[in-house]
């Protein structure tokens, strides 16, 4: 009797287990529940667009997201507050090892690659810079002008991506460089400030339906940057073919990074926005990298 009881209480214990599994399962799937998310500011317009078309699809799904600068979002899912970030880079072999220290599993994509845009107020028409130039401004070599060069945030993808990808490593930031808080803040100074320049994520001025990047148009010129190297000395924008082939200077990847091991609302999103979420994409002209895109050459008479 005693074994048969003994017996029974582990059939309790197993059926109150498996419950609590298929009760997370039914409050977090592929397509219903609700996460946390954290996102690199940077790509607050696009990805808002994203979660919003997800969420219309799957109505039983919650998107909880977080903007704010990558710095911060890597803190997050190494401290575990967020099982999905989406950030301008793979996590470093020290951030992995630390996040598997943790038994966290991690497993990352590149998504879709946008670019820097370098934006100028109304004031300049046709603002253009040789890839040389804006990096002599950025230094302070510079001493033919009086810029200002503003930043989205201290501890931001885009003054890392400057710092560690643009300026050579004996280089730094010049001291009339400085950032504010928001990428929406860089755009709102440099349209009161003909000699600022700004530097923010290509999706905030892009000219697809999102109503904050046409305002924005509204307010600043995006400049023409000359690449280094250059053979045909063409200025050219951040336009999608440019940036899907690498000629525009500035670019850089979108990359989820996951901490999810099992088939919950993380990994239908990641699954969309790899999927046909990379339409999306190429309307904020980020250039696709989970899609086949075809470009084709083409004459303007």
């Amino acid at each position: 009797m005693h074994d048969i009881k003994g017996i029974g209480n582990l059939l309790i214990l197993l059926m109150l287990f498996f419950a609590s599994c298929d009760d997370r399962a039914v409050k977090d799937t592929q397509t219903a529940g609700q996460i946390a998310v954290s996102v690199d500011e940077t790509y607050k317009p696009i990805m808002e667009e994203q979660f919003r078309v997800f969420m219309s699809r799957y109505p039983e799904a919650k998107i909880n997201a977080s903007y704010k600068p990558e710095s911060e979002c890597i803190k997050d899912y190494l401290e575990d507050s967020t099982r999905v970030i989406f950030i301008t880079r793979d996590l470093t072999k020290e951030e992995k090892d630390y996040a598997l220290s943790k038994q966290l599993v991690t497993r990352s994509l590149p998504m879709a690659r946008d670019a820097l845009a370098i934006i100028m107020s109304k004031d300049n028409t046709e603002p253009k810079f040789t890839q040389a130039e804006l990096v002599a401004i950025l230094t302070g070599a510079d001493k033919n002008h009086d810029y200002q060069v503003v930043f989205d945030n201290t501890g931001s993808s885009t003054v890392r991506f400057i710092t560690d990808s643009v300026l050579a490593k004996n280089q730094a930031l010049s001291k009339n460089v400085f950032a504010t808080k928001s990428s929406q803040e860089v755009v709102d100074y440099v349209s009161k400030n003909p000699t600022a320049i700004g530097i923010i994520g290509v999706n905030y001025v892009s000219d697809y339906k999102d109503s904050t990047a046409e305002n924005f148009l509204q307010q600043i010129n995006v400049a023409s940057i000359q690449p280094s190297g250059s053979k045909d000395g063409k200025y050219i924008k951040p336009y999608l073919a440019y940036i899907g082939l690498r000629e525009y200077p500035f670019t850089r990847n979108l990359f989820f990074v996951s901490k999810e091991t099992w088939p919950g609302l993380g990994t239908g999103l990641v699954n969309y926005l790899c999927r046909d979420g990379q339409i999306l994409f190429k309307q904020a002209k980020l250039f696709p990298l989970q899609s086949n895109v075809f470009l084709r050459e083409t004459r303007v008479h």
